[in-house]
């Protein structure tokens, strides 16, 4: 039967998580960009009522949840779709506005599932490298924009380099190509505070999708969404199944709305986590790429011995594959405990291989 699988799948390589095997419940996981902390007290007795109504045995129903999350993000709801997690909002993405041999034009390396979904539609990736400094390459990108090109991506901060986009360059690309869809990928908003909703009215083709996997600590509970023009949204809703996202999830994210519990951890990582761990590298002399969001580029001398010693350490940090990063490892920056721990254990490799 494989041979009856479309040729570009069979050529495609499975996407293999590095934790396979691993329990890293027994580890400070500072690899996958995750919220560290777990959902406040608050939510247990949300979950609790849930389940003792029955609701689990139930079809999930939206309708009192959507008004709530378009008044937060303060557009209207019929501007909204919720998906499975971000990456079944990209997915619907690509899948309504790629046929093969079409063109996505991206800033690479990028998160994987853009090149991913596009490779198994068939169509084609248009990658534009960044530069040594991963500065977003702005000219290379607008040029590499041609009459194949039928989906532009820009992610905004980028995952896994941390660039950012300079807001001017967004508008650039979208007022010169104003009949070509612009999907801008904000799964990191909470952390930097930028962001392009208030442009919806003015770029028609303008497509965000954020995620309450990172601030709102539901990375396994899988919840995502999509802001986009009211008649996009209904082609959307033609993709997308009419219960893919679970009863479990919206609970919880509807619950967040009311609670403190994400800007505290937002503003513990970024006012005290980072710029203990920037300061930290720096006293050490180890290179790194700050970024914008809850997560920075790190690239020792001994990367693959650095990585290996924070495992043997009880921390899991993740080391880049792409070629422009094999000298680098990626790490997710927590409240200041934590960094403080992961500074402590670098620190004890960097003076015993001096």
């Amino acid at each position: 039967m494989r041979n009856c699988v479309r040729p570009n799948i069979r050529a495609l390589t499975a996407y293999a998580p590095p934790w396979t095997g691993l329990d890293r419940t027994q580890y400070l996981r500072l690899d996958l960009n995750e919220n560290t902390r777990a959902l406040p007290p608050e939510i247990r007795p949300v979950l609790e009522r849930l389940l003792s109504s029955g609701a689990a045995s139930r079809y999930p129903e939206y309708r009192a949840f959507m008004p709530r999350l378009a008044q937060q993000v303060g557009v209207a709801e019929e501007n909204l779709i919720i998906t499975n997690g971000s990456d079944q909002g990209i997915e619907i993405l690509l899948r309504a506005f790629l046929n093969p041999g079409d063109g996505m034009v991206v800033a690479q390396p990028e998160f994987p599932i853009f090149s991913h979904v596009a490779q198994v539609i068939g169509a084609r990736v248009q990658g534009v490298p960044f530069d040594a400094n991963m500065i977003f390459p702005t000219e290379a990108f607008l040029d590499a924009i041609d009459h194949q090109t039928k989906l532009i991506v820009l992610i905004n901060p980028n995952n896994p380099t941390g660039s950012t986009i300079p807001l001017e360059v967004i508008r650039e690309v979208l007022t010169r190509h104003p009949h070509l869809p612009v999907l801008l990928d904000e799964a990191y908003y909470e952390f930097t505070g930028v962001t392009c909703v208030k442009w919806m009215e003015e770029f028609k083709n303008l497509i965000i999708v954020r995620t309450f996997s990172k601030a709102f600590a539901m990375a396994g509970l899988r919840l995502g969404y999509v802001i986009a023009p009211a008649e996009l949204i209904q082609e959307l809703n033609k993709i997308r199944g009419p219960f893919d996202v679970n009863a479990c999830a919206v609970a919880v994210a509807d619950a967040q709305l009311d609670l403190p519990h994400a800007l505290h951890y937002v503003e513990e990582v970024m006012t005290r986590g980072k710029p203990f761990t920037e300061n930290a590298l720096r006293e050490m002399h180890i290179p790194f790429y700050p970024g914008a969001a809850n997560f920075m580029l790190v690239e020792p001398k001994d990367r693959d011995g650095v990585v290996i010693h924070m495992k043997q350490n009880g921390i899991l940090v993740r080391p880049m594959v792409a070629p422009a990063l094999v000298k680098t490892f990626r790490l997710t920056i927590g409240p200041l405990e934590e960094m403080e721990r992961f500074v402590g254990v670098i620190r004890g490799y960097v003076e015993a291989t001096k």
